[in-house]
């Protein structure tokens, strides 16, 4: 069993419902899943016929070209064509299949979890200039924002997005674009005040550092914060205004919490900051989060997939939990 949920099924403390994740899942997930099951059949089903379809057609118009022109370039191009136009039509029943289980889940979940919001499309509802102002992301000139998750853990706010931001530009005539983010981003109340700002990087080493000391400075106007941590300084790198006031919200317990975070999601560091009163936290994953329910992956996993979901849906109570200056619950 995933730790983070276990957590959240004993204490209690992170839902109002009082019932083990077992007994929800039971009571309201599993009644849905024999005729949604029956449903991805058919989808399945339906895909493989459209792809088949699909292929059938794109080699008569392909043998038609050729015929035609005499061209094999041109049956080529044909193909290519066909397969790009016909690459939504083949995946149709997938999409269906995925918000058909989202129906079934998300808004029982959401209860669940202790009423927390969950909005498919963010609308205006996450703000990115934190983000950029504090340098925990910058570089950037196009965004796609999807699932956001508001809600209140231990009298702390938060709000937490998945994003996919890219740096496009032209270059010589031609259009190029660089993945510059792809993750989650969570900004959280901080439970004490605060004036300074703080922010926290991946240690590059000397030089790398050196350069990244050269861009803070011109950015935020930061200063390197020396700290009594050995393990964190061998993968941080911290900075800030106030250097002073920036060790009190740095304590011990917090160094510790924010390294278990850190290995609890693969990575070497997580770029944070402190900044107007809030946690700032940037979360790099490669996969689509939040998303469940694969076309060619069977319902009797279905109770595995929700966990994790609920798991995904809490990492911003175990942020807090940091915050707080307690060890988090792992597993993401």
């Amino acid at each position: 069993m995933d730790d983070s949920v276990s957590k959240i099924d004993d204490t209690g403390s992170k839902m109002d419902d009082g019932r083990s994740f077992a007994d929800f899942f039971a009571e309201e997930i599993a009644p849905g899943l024999p005729e949604l099951e029956e449903a991805r059949k058919e989808r399945l089903r339906a895909s493989y016929t459209r792809a088949a379809g699909l292929a059938f057609v794109i080699a008569v118009v392909a043998g038609i070209a050729v015929a035609w022109s005499g061209q094999i370039l041109l049956a080529v191009l044909v193909a290519v064509a066909g397969l790009l136009a016909g690459f939504y039509f083949v995946r149709a029943p997938g999409r269906k299949h995925r918000a058909a289980l989202r129906d079934l889940v998300v808004e029982p979940l959401r209860r669940f979890l202790g009423g927390i919001e969950y909005h498919r499309d963010p609308g205006k509802g996450f703000e990115l200039s934190r983000f950029t102002s504090s340098g925990v992301i910058t570089g950037f000139n196009r965004v796609k924002l999807e699932d956001l998750i508001v809600g209140r853990y231990r009298d702390t706010d938060f709000r937490m997005v998945e994003a996919r931001l890219r740096q496009s530009r032209r270059s010589s005539g031609k259009h190029k674009s660089r993945k510059v983010f792809s993750g989650l981003l969570c900004e959280i109340s901080v439970p004490r005040a605060f004036s300074c700002s703080v922010l926290l990087v991946a240690d590059k080493g000397s030089l790398g550092n050196w350069a990244v000391d050269l861009l803070r400075d011109k950015l935020t106007n930061l200063s390197p914060v020396p700290l009594d941590h050995e393990a964190f300084e061998e993968r941080y790198q911290v900075y800030s205004d106030q250097p002073d006031e920036a060790l009190v919200l740095l304590q011990p317990a917090f160094l510790d919490s924010l390294l278990a975070i850190t290995n609890m999601v693969g990575r070497k560091a997580l770029n944070c900051a402190f900044m107007d009163g809030r946690f700032l936290i940037a979360i790099p994953q490669d996969r689509n989060l939040f998303e469940i329910g694969r076309l060619h992956r069977s319902l009797d996993h279905a109770e595995e997939d929700v966990r994790r979901l609920a798991a995904e849906f809490t990492l911003p109570h175990r942020l807090i939990d940091t915050l707080h200056g307690e060890r988090p619950a792992l597993g993401l």
